[in-house]
């Protein structure tokens, strides 16, 4: 994937902003310029303007209402097209992509306002990647790929058994003061 470097991504009230987390991820991503791609939370929509700069097409879908306009005022501050909906994972999205990227919550936590949705995870920090990882198959066409980023902070043998059905490659990690992050790519195992 090529950078543009002029993307200028504007912060908003109540949406989890670009961390240390977003930027392995952006770091890591190798997008075609033929493909199909989906974000799921994409937070300000940093990552969603550059995947819509490389990719054929790109759809974003997040919880928070105010991530959604967030990332389409980003979008459009960067003259980008993409398709950003408002959805819970998977609920509104009914296409099939080549590439599903996605920085899930991952901490353990319960809370449920807009911002601490995108960090809270479950009493483990697994239980969005467990159903977003139940259904994102379906929705990968053949040969697709799922990006995910993922942590220590995670209750890690609930991890394991989640990523089992998955083909695994880790394209990059990074040790932050009070956990470790590293983006894996997934593809699913034949049955």
């Amino acid at each position: 994937m090529r950078y543009r470097q002029e993307i200028d991504i504007v912060e908003c009230e109540n949406v989890y902003p670009p961390m240390e987390d977003t930027f392995l991820l952006l770091g890591v991503l190798e997008i075609h310029p033929d493909e199909s791609v989906l974000e799921m939370g994409p937070g300000t929509g940093l990552i969603t303007c550059h995947l819509a700069a490389s990719a054929k097409s790109v759809i974003a879908a997040d919880v928070n209402p105010m991530a959604v306009e967030c990332t389409e005022a980003n979008l459009r501050r960067n003259e980008l097209s993409g398709d950003v909906r408002e959805s819970d994972l998977f609920q509104n999205i009914s296409e099939q992509f080549d590439l599903i990227v996605f920085n899930p919550p991952y901490c353990p936590g319960t809370e449920d306002d807009n911002l601490a949705l995108a960090w809270a995870g479950g009493p483990d920090g697994t239980e969005v990647v467990d159903r977003f990882l139940n259904r994102a198959p379906e929705h990968l066409l053949p040969n697709g790929r799922i990006i995910l980023l993922l942590s220590t902070e995670m209750n890690q043998i609930a991890l394991e058994t989640i990523l089992r059905p998955f083909q695994r490659i880790e394209l990059g990690r990074q040790q932050l003061f009070f956990e470790e992050i590293w983006v894996e790519e997934l593809r699913p195992l034949e049955p």
